[in-house]
């Protein structure tokens, strides 16, 4: 397959997930697969629109494929660890996000997802450390992305302790406080 023609294909199925097609999107990634299936990328994308259309078994099989290709990119295993956390396999989530914050320099996103799936664990100090790195990196970042996650996660879990959803309650509100570049975090 040309270059030129991977592009497109892959520039059309990132197209269809914003305009929020996501079977379109999975059909356009499943036709870049066919025609370049030694293309770790090319796999990255078609495991992000199964995401994007919630099909997480098969983003994550899409993901590993992806990983048994070029096993060092650290957006496939941040992906990988977004299937993991929607499969509920927190465990495997948190080792697929330490994965890619070990390889990606600054990946505040998947260093602020790893201490929320450290937090739902009960690794509090684990997460309380990863999410102190994330914020230090970039706390609007930081601070959207734990309010995203706590919303839809751990404040919903029964199986999160109160002492947890206290801490990160806390942290959260901490935040809301900072100041990045004299503007306040809202």
């Amino acid at each position: 397959m040309t270059d030129e023609l991977e592009d497109q294909l892959i520039a059309k199925t990132e197209e269809l997930e914003v305009e929020h097609k996501p079977a379109e999107a999975v059909e356009t990634a499943t036709e870049l697969a066919r025609l370049d299936p030694k293309d770790a990328i090319v796999w990255f994308i078609k495991g992000k629109a199964h995401y994007v259309a919630g099909e997480f078994e098969e983003s994550l099989s899409c993901l590993a494929r992806a990983a048994e290709i070029e096993k060092e990119r650290p957006e496939i295993w941040h992906m990988m660890g977004y299937s993991l956390i929607s499969l509920q396999r927190y465990e495997e989530a948190k080792d697929a996000l330490q994965y890619a914050c070990d390889r990606g320099e600054s990946n505040v996103e998947a260093r602020t997802v790893l201490s929320f799936v450290q937090f739902m664990l009960g690794k509090n100090k684990e997460g309380t450390a990863n999410f102190k790195l994330a914020v230090d990196q970039n706390p609007v970042i930081a601070w959207e992305l734990a309010n995203h996650f706590y919303e839809k996660f751990l404040s919903k879990s029964d199986a999160i302790t109160p002492t947890t959803k206290s801490i990160v309650e806390r942290t959260i509100e901490t935040l809301k406080l900072l100041k990045v570049q004299n503007a306040p975090i809202s």
